[in-house]
Formats: structure tokens, C-alpha cells, sequence
């Protein structure tokens, strides 16, 4: 953490203030027994299926009185609760240790599909011992050389479809009048329709021609493209379609006959090794044009099953399962659970996620079934996407893996695998793809009753073929399922036009909706979802493959629905997820019952926090919106994109670890990460589901989370097992960025992204230097400190010479001699530059209060408005507060009109957008989600400053502009509360601090105290 001195707030605080600390319960006379209560392992109460060979554990303690402390712990681990007394697996002895969080395992080894007890007894700051825990239990999962089953699924291959350049960043060339472009390409399988992608300027259009093999080839098809008008990005998006399909082969594309300013998007490089470009029938050599082939849809998800006999009572049952990409299990026609959209999407070709189930009591004596339905997700996604989704190196047909491993009541034990024995058919999802949403026939589901359970005729399903198994090991994933949370009803509903319903829920949700009501057999519902609307008052979809629409097929978060006809029908979508305010009904004449349905990773809310201020509340309640919207599996950024950008949780992060109990979230997204992680030490931008490589981009300000994110861990859970499997990646990915540095500076691509008013490149006009600079060496900083807290002191020094090398290299880069930190970029003072280095302590000590000074004018001359983008919002108040002027860094934030968050909620946002404007892309987006860290930090005035809460701070920028704030955080020591109010010259603080913590406390006035556990008021006299 970077230590930050207290400047006097308006003006310096004179005299002496009164000050006292008053409990707000006496201490008893006869002082409580320490009890530990609410046991964790691996951060989770009692999970079931963990593969961690020596899982962490952790409690809480309890006990009345002040300033009390556990000096001591024992541990016990045994294969039954009756044998905590002399453990069979581990007693760890009394361990004189505060130590309550991500404590090891460090027993025998443990046993797979067991389950284990385990107790702590505790003793007390003077030694006494306290009261022994509850026992907890954990279970261990299924090694991947142990499930005995296979993969199954239809057996289909498809053929891979066309793309004919990978996601990057394309330049256009120009149609012009009277020539051609054109470029060779070879499809393996039949296609529906081809798209090119093209820049256009007012209304423009072209002709595009197909041809066999080379351009004197045949001609196939050909359309004229007229009317072609841009999006907000200037793209636009060329379509031939063809009736019949196109069937595989050697094909040339062109266009010609330009109208208006046309140009097709391309590069300048040879990606492509099945064609190439061409100019005038002639071809161009290292060149090559945006083709997409739109393949016909696959087939429909399957639905598998298999039954068996049970010859006795069952005792207890686990099922262990995988399908990819989702699966929704039943036994004797019982859902498995409630978690939607399982398992997470990950790398397939790295890690694949299992869960393990108890269902003992969905099994029975005599016959039984399951029945497993898949959907595609990213697995096995054939619907086309600008990022090419698609075309991931793993991309198979639907398939399973599943484990049934049944006690019965006389010790028999039964397996029941998958393999060529189970059954297929094709099931009611009809179609799914991650961004262009789902279909589904309730007819066919209604043809299908009763699949789930024994004694179902399945005399004309098909044999399950056994499939290759993903290249990803298996891995056990115990966390926080996605899970639907409470249904939100419409605040209107509107007909923009005839025929059209139109449902506004009131704010930016994440998840689906369901539908209810009585519908003739065969309609067809059609459910478009958004998050804005366009001028007409109708879903507003943007250009296909553009960036307002990353699907090139055009069909962007539509779900379809047929119905059975058997009387008022109920159905929601099981595997796909949308971002939407406004859901747009068309196929039915009569109004239906519609409810939202959010889902996200049913992690605990473990913040509130309040702030006397309207504007800065509205920040804190929408990052609360926001970050519901971005966490399905891992934090994956916009619902729109669903794909983990890195960049966006450098601001989230801070705040996800507040407002959230994100430990296994988090540890799983960092695994992700170290998965995907290049052998040079590079990280990609995405993590999972990226897309070009790791060493594509340099992103210091992206692929610094990681470093930070592993530190965070360490403050917020104080579990050192995750530091030490993050370490070594870590380094590798700070030396990866050192030597990447030119001159001593790293050259950040995004720099500060959407500053407001962005030019045609939204990157700040200050360039990427200075923030890619500052943020290597903040992770080179994360990374030392990492290594001092395992032991790696060696390192650790020499990554701190290493760190005071690089700011003294900054600050004789971007320093100038009139105190303004400037890039070689000629361009008026940035905000960013200035708030970023202060933010992070990199001013020498004899210029901060001209850096400072200069920021604050720079605020003032701009009406109080900030002027930054993705990488200053966050630093810009800690900028202003940190130096002396909070009441500017309360101004900036609190401002009503453009650029700010207040001019958003005047828009009526109800979550973070991707930018300062109206008409940002998305208006879902955690990027501008930094100043939440400031809120908790500074306006309600807490933060960690020792390993799992061990320490923390208490230190409120009080300025006259904000009465009074709180924050209440449920962490892994328990309650930390916080609440402070200031009426004229009045301050009063009240201060909660769990058993075992310890609060440091400053005051307006810079007076300090240390609290132990208790709740503690504390007063103080202002001046005015």
C-alpha cells in the first residue's frame, strides 16, 4: 500500500481538538471466552468437491469486551466428527499465532471423493483458552485419471467456418470508381451467406460479385449493395446471401462499381494462407481483405440420458459432472441443483470446470434415470461474432462427461459413467449462441415429456458416440454457482409501432427474461433485448459485425420462443445471458407476462456504503448495479462482450473485493489468467476467451492487474497459499513488460481510453507513455512487496532498486521544470498525467505541492469537471483529496453536468457506461468504476493495511461539501463498520473493529489513535 500523508482540511486545522475514546459498551468484569464461529475452507462454508491438496482454512472469532485477541490456535482434521478429539489426519498443536485466515492444511494427504471434519479451539489475548468451534467439513473432488467414463456426445463434426483475417486492428482500403478489390478464399463447408466488412462516409454503395476460384472464374452470385450508411464508427457490413447454400470450395469475392466512399477493411499482412488480396484482377501479395462465411445453422443441443436399477436404499450419491459448453442435469425428473450456466466459460483448451453434487435424495430403490441437456456457450458456439468465438481452437459439438457414484445402505457401492450406453436425441433449444441469443420449441419439448425419468420410451433415440475429450484438464470448482436472482418487473410497457411490445425494466440488468401466457400452438415469440433504444423508440441494434453489434449474422441477444399450445406456458432461456433495459416483443397479439431475470455469480454482498451526497451516492449505488451486471464466473467486464478484459478490473477490482466476498471468484479468474499466460512471460488483454495473442499489445494499465489483483487478494482474505501460486507469474509477466520497455518507457496502447471528447482514436491525446510507464512500475512495486511476504527478500530488493530506477527515469521523462508532468505529445495539460503520478506517489517530494497545485488549478479553470478517461478517473481524486483538497475531489465527482457522473445519471443512466458521452456503445461498464475505491477509502474513510484485516485505517477526508459518511464491510475477520457525521465544528466518528483487528485511526485534526475490538465513538472540534 502506498502510504499517503493527511493534508489539513480547508486550511489547516488550528488549536487543539477535543478527542476522546469512548466505547460504546463497558468491558464486563468476568471477560468472555474467545469463540471461533463461521469456519471456511477455501473460503467457502463446508464445499463439496475442492481439489486444493492442503486447502485453507479460516474463521471468525466472537467474544464481548474491548481490545480482544486470539494469541493461539489448534486445528484438528478427521475423517469423522467423532474423531475430532484424537484427529486421524492432522492436529496441528497449539500454534501461538493471530492468525485466523488462509491457515494451511498440514496433515496427511488427502484422499479423493472424501469427506473430512475439522474444529479449532482458540485462546485468548492473556493466554485463556476459548470456547472449541463447531466442526466444519469440506470434501474432496474426483482426480481426472479417475472418473471412468467417457466423453459422449452426437458424434457430429462440423466443418470450420470461413475467416478470413483475425480479430486486429484493420485499415481500410478504398473502392475506387471504375476499379475492383477482391480476395481469394477457401471454405471447408457449405455457407448461407458471405459478409466483408467495409469503412463507408454518408451513403455509399458497391457491387458484390462471387466467383469460382480466381477472378475469370464463373460467376456465382452477385448482388448490388446500395444504400450503405454507417454507424457511429464509420463501418458498415456487405452481405451476399445465396439460395441454396453455397457449397464448399475455391471461391473469389469481389467488389466494384463504388458509389460514394466505400473502402474495404483489411491488412497489410499475410494471415491468411488459403487466398489472397487483389487489386484490378491482379493479386497483391502480403495483402488481405474481412471475409466472414455465415454458416447455416448447427443442430439442435442435445438432450442425453441413461437408466439404471438400484438393488438397495441409497446411503449417499455424488454426482460428478461436465458439459460443455452448459449443462442442466435431472434425476428421476428432478433438477440437479439451481446454478444456471454451468460450468464458467473458460480456455477449453486449458481448463475445463466439473462441479460435484450431492444427490443422495433424488435417488430411490428400484429404477431410476438422469438426463443431462446441453447447450453450446462458448464451447461450442457456431453463431459468427466479430471477435470469432467461433473459431476458438477448441470449438467441438456439444458434448459430456458425468460421474454417478452411488453408496447404497448394505455397502454396495454403484458407478454410473457415461459412455456409448447412454442415449441422444436432439432436444428444444433449437439453436444458442453467446451474443445472438436462444431458441426454443416447446413443441418438441412437449414431444419429449417425461425423458428425465425411468420408464420413458426412447426406442427411436439415438446411441451416444464416445467424442475426444477437450485438450483442458479437469479442474474442481466449488465456488459461488451462477444463480438467478429475484425477478424485476417492467416499469412500462410501450407500442413504439404495430405489432410491437415494448418492456422498459427500469434499469441495466444482466440475465434473461420469462415469459408467461396463453399462446395458439406454433407461434413464434420473438424477444429482442437492449440496452438502449434507437431514435425510432425501438431496440437500438447497430450495424452487424460493427461495434455497436459483434454479431456479423446480424442476430444480437434475440431469444425465440414456439409455442406448444397446451394452455398459460411458462419458459426462460437456460444458456444465454443478455444486457438489456428494454426487452422488444413482436409474434403475439395479445400482452404477455414478462419478468427480468438477473444472474450472476450468487456471490455475498458484503458492503454498504453511504455518503451524504446525491450525485456521489448514485456513483456508489450504480458501480453496486454495475458489478451485479459483471460477474459470471469471473469478472467479465460488459455482459455485452462477456469475455474477462483485464483492463476493466484494474478499476473494478478494488471495489468487487469491497462490495463482494469475491475469494473464489477471484482465485479462479487468476488462475485463468496464469493459464493463459505465454511462455515469454506475456499476458493476453483477455482472460478467458481472448482472442489474439498475449504478445499482440503492450497494456501495462491492463496487464497490470494481475500483480495488483494477486496483492489485493492478500490484503482483503490474508491467504498467502494464492501468493505463492501467483508469484512466479507474476515476475515473469513484470519481466516480460521490463523488457518490452524502450528507453526506460513502456508505450501503453489504450493509455487513458475515452478521456472525454474523443478524437477518432479514443485514447487519450497525451499519448500511452506515461500511464504504460507508471503502471509497470506499480507492478513492479505489487511484485516486490509479493515477494517480501514469501520470504523472497532477495528479490524483493532488487525489484525495488529496479522500481526507484524507473521513477527516477518517469520523472526525468514527463517532469518538466514548471512542475507539469507532460508526455512528448504536444498538447494542453492532461489531467491524467498529473493525477496519475501523484496517485501513486511517484513525485519527487520537492515538487508534489507545485504537481498538486497545478491539478487543482486545472480542476478549478474547468468549472470543476474532470477531463479524464479510463486510467485517471480513478486517480484523480486521490490526486486532489491526498494533497490538500478534497473538497475539490467531492466537487469533481459531485458534478451534474458533462463530462461527469452526474450528467450521466441525468441521462438516466443506472450503471457505468463505456464512456463520458451519450452515445457510448455500451452502457454497461465497470472501466470508469475507479472512484468507488476513493468513496470507501477516502469519503467513507477505510482501507487495509495488514494481511485479511489484521489492520486497517480509518481516516475520513472531511471537507464541508460532505457531511457525513459510513461504510459497513463484512470481511474475513467479521464487521468493520464505519460512520462518521460533521455538523459545523463538530466531528464525531464511530468506529466497529472485529475480535483479533486493530484500527488505526486519524483524525481531521491529525490527531492518531489505535483501537482494538469494540465499537468506539471518538469526537473531535473543527474549526470552521
Amino acid at each position: 500500500m502506498t502510504e499517503v500523508t493527511r493534508r489539513g482540511v480547508l486550511g489547516a486545522v488550528a488549536g487543539a481538538a477535543a478527542l476522546s475514546g469512548l466505547p460504546a459498551t463497558t468491558a464486563q468484569a468476568s471477560v468472555d471466552r474467545l469463540r471461533p464461529v463461521r469456519l471456511t475452507t477455501e473460503h467457502l462454508t463446508n464445499p463439496l468437491g475442492i481439489d486444493a491438496p492442503m486447502p485453507s482454512f479460516g474463521w471468525q472469532l466472537r467474544a464481548n469486551g474491548t481490545d480482544r485477541a486470539q494469541s493461539a490456535y489448534r486445528i484438528r482434521v478427521a475423517s469423522s466428527p467423532r474423531l475430532l478429539a484424537r484427529p486421524d489426519l492432522w492436529d496441528s498443536g497449539r500454534v501461538s499465532s493471530p492468525g485466523q485466515t488462509g491457515v494451511a492444511y498440514g496433515g496427511r494427504a488427502l484422499r479423493p471423493k472424501s469427506r473430512y471434519y475439522w474444529s479449532v479451539s482458540v485462546w485468548d489475548e492473556s493466554g485463556r483458552s476459548g470456547s472449541d468451534s463447531q466442526p466444519a467439513w469440506f470434501e474432496t473432488g474426483l482426480p481426472a485419471d479417475a472418473w471412468g467414463a467417457s466423453w459422449i456426445g452426437t458424434g457430429i463434426v462440423l466443418p470450420k467456418p470461413l475467416r478470413v483475417l483475425p480479430p486486429r486492428q484493420y485499415s481500410p482500403t478504398p473502392l475506387e470508381p471504375g476499379h475492383t478489390l477482391g480476395q481469394t478464399f477457401v471454405s471447408e463447408g457449405p455457407l448461407d451467406a458471405l459478409s466483408v466488412f467495409l469503412d463507408v462516409v454518408g451513403t455509399a454503395g458497391c457491387t458484390m460479385t462471387l466467383r469460382r476460384t480466381d477472378p475469370s472464374g464463373a460467376v456465382v452470385a452477385r448482388a448490388v449493395l446500395s444504400g450503405l450508411t454507417p454507424d457511429n464508427y464509420g463501418n458498415a457490413i456487405g452481405r451476399l446471401a445465396f439460395s441454396p447454400e453455397l457449397a464448399p470450395g475455391t471461391y473469389y469475392l469481389e467488389l466494384s462499381d463504388a458509389q460514394g466512399s466505400v473502402a474495404w477493411q483489411g491488412l497489410a499482412e499475410d494471415l491468411y494462407p488459403d487466398g489472397v488480396a487483389y487489386v484490378d484482377g491482379a493479386e497483391r501479395p502480403g495483402e488481405d481483405r474481412w471475409v466472414f462465411g455465415l454458416p447455416p445453422d448447427p443442430p439442435a443441443d442435445p438432450v442425453l440420458r441413461k437408466e439404471f436399477a438400484l438393488p438397495a436404499r441409497v446411503e449417499s450419491a455424488r454426482l460428478y459432472v461436465v458439459g460443455l459448453g452448459h449443462a442442466v442435469a435431472y434425476v428421476n425428473g428432478e433438477r440437479v441443483g439451481d446454478a444456471v450456466l454451468e460450468p464458467g466459460a473458460t480456455n477449453f483448451d486449458q481448463r475445463v470446470l466439473y462441479r460435484t453434487h450431492d444427490v443422495t435424495s433424488l435417488l430411490r430403490r428400484g429404477a431410476n434415470a438422469i438426463g443431462v441437456e446441453l447447450g453450446r456457450g462458448f464451447f461450442s458456439t457456431r453463431a459468427p461474432d466479430s471477435d470469432g468465438a467461433n473459431l476458438a481452437a477448441w470449438i467441438a459439438e456439444p458434448q459430456l462427461l458425468a460421474r454417478l457414484e452411488i453408496l447404497l445402505s448394505d455397502g454396495r457401492r454403484v458407478v454410473v459413467g457415461t459412455g456409448p450406453d447412454w442415449s441422444v436425441a436432439d432436444g428444444p433449444t433449437t439453436y444458442d449462441g453467446p451474443y445472438t441469443g436462444e431458441s426454443y420449441d416447446a413443441r418438441r419439448a412437449a414431444a419429449l415429456s417425461g425423458w428425465t425419468r425411468a420408464g420413458y420410451d426412447a426406442a427411436s433415440w439415438r446411441r451416444a458416440a464416445v467424442v475426444p475429450a477437450p485438450a483442458g484438464r479437469l479442474v474442481a470448482y466449488a465456488g459461488e454457482p451462477m444463480r438467478r436472482q429475484p425477478s424485476v418487473s417492467p416499469v412500462r410497457v410501450t407500442s413504439p409501432a404495430e405489432g410491437v411490445r415494448l418492456y422498459d425494466f427500469g434499469r441495466v440488468l444482466a440475465g434473461w427474461v420469462r415469459l408467461c401466457g396463453r399462446l395458439p400452438a406454433g407461434a413464434k415469440i420473438r424477444l429482442l433485448s437492449g440496452e438502449k433504444l434507437g431514435p425510432d423508440g425501438r431496440v437500438y441494434l447497430g450495424i452487424a459485425g460493427g461495434n455497436d453489434n459483434p454479431s456479423v449474422n446480424g442476430r444480437l441477444q434475440v431469444d425465440e420462443y414456439v409455442a406448444s399450445g397446451a394452455g398459460r406456458e411458462t419458459w426462460e432461456p437456460s444458456f444465454t445471458y443478455k444486457s438489456f433495459q428494454y426487452v422488444e416483443v413482436t409474434g403475439v397479439s395479445e400482452p404477455l407476462d414478462l419478468v427480468a431475470v438477473p444472474v450472476r455469480s450468487d456471490v455475498p454482498v458484503t458492503m454498504k456504503l453511504s455518503v451524504e451526497h446525491r450525485e456521489l451516492q448514485w456513483i456508489a449505488d450504480a458501480f453496486l448495479q454495475t458489478a451485479k451486471n459483471s460477474i459470471h464466473g469471473f469478472p467479465d467486464a460488459s455482459p455485452f462482450s462477456k469475455v474477462g478484459w483485464l483492463g476493466t478490473v484494474t478499476n473494478q477490482g478494488p471495489p468487487l473485493l469491497y462490495q463482494f466476498g469475491m475469494a473464489s471468484v477471484f482465485a479462479r479468474w487468476l488462475d485463468d489468467i496464469a493459464a493463459t499466460q505465454s511462455p515469454s512471460g506475456a499476458l493476453p488483454l483477455v482472460a478467458p476467451l481472448g482472442g489474439p495473442p498475449a504478445e499482440f499489445l503492450l497494456s501495462p494499465g491492463y496487464v497490470s492487474v494481475y500483480a495488483d489483483l494477486v496483492w489485493r487478494y492478500w490484503l482483503t482474505y490474508g491467504d498467502r497459499s494464492v501468493v505463492a501460486r501467483h508469484f512466479d507469474g507474476v515476475k515473469r509477466s513484470v519481466d516480460w513488460m521490463l523488457s518490452q520497455l524502450r528507453d526506460g518507457l513502456a508505450d501503453d496502447t489504450f493509455g487513458d481510453w475515452y478521456p472525454p471528447n474523443p478524437q477518432s482514436y479514443p485514447r487519450g491525446p497525451e499519448g500511452g507513455k506515461l500511464v504504460g510507464t507508471a503502471y509497470v512500475i506499480k507492478s513492479v512495486r505489487n511484485t516486490a512487496a509479493l515477494a517480501s511476504v514469501l520470504g523472497r527478500d532477495s528479490v524483493a530488493s532488487s525489484l525495488r532498486a529496479r522500481e526507484r530506477a524507473l521513477v527516477a527515469r518517469f520523472n526525468s521523462a514527463f517532469l518538466k521544470s514548471s512542475g507539469v508532468y507532460e508526455t512528448e505529445v504536444p498538447t494542453a495539460y492532461r489531467q491524467t498525467s498529473n493525477a496519475v503520478p501523484l496517485a501513486l506517489g511517484l513525485v519527487p517530494s520537492g515538487s508534489v505541492a507545485r504537481v498538486a497545485a497545478g491539478l487543482a488549478a486545472d480542476v478549478e479553470s474547468k468549472q470543476r469537471h474532470l477531463d479524464t478517461g479510463s486510467m485517471g478517473t480513478g486517480a484523480l481524486p486521490y490526486a486532489l483529496s491526498d494533497f490538500g483538497r478534497p473538497d475539490l475531489a467531492v466537487a469533481v465527482l459531485g458534478q451534474k453536468t458533462y463530462p461527469g457522473y452526474g450528467y450521466l445519471r441525468s441521462l438516466g443512466a443506472t450503471t457505468f457506461w463505456e464512456r463520458w458521452e451519450a452515445i457510448a456503445r455500451a452502457r454497461q461498464d465497470p472501466t470508469l468504476s475507479g472512484p468507488v475505491k476513493w468513496l470507501v477509502e477516502r469519503a467513507a474513510g477505510v482501507e487495509p493495511l495488514a494481511a485479511g484485516w489484521a489492520r486497517f485505517r480509518v481516516a475520513p477526508a472531511v471537507t464541508a461539501s460532505l457531511p457525513s459518511g459510513s461504510v459497513v464491510l463484512s470481511t474475513v475477520r467479521g464487521r468493520v463498520a464505519v460512520s462518521w457525521r460533521r455538523r459545523g465544528s463538530s466531528f464525531t466518528l464511530s468506529v466497529e473493529v472485529p475480535v483479533n483487528a486493530v484500527a488505526s485511526v486519524v483524525l481531521p485534526d491529525g490527531r492518531t489513535r489505535e483501537l482494538g475490538s469494540g465499537r468506539h465513538r471518538l469526537r473531535a472540534r473543527l474549526e470552521r
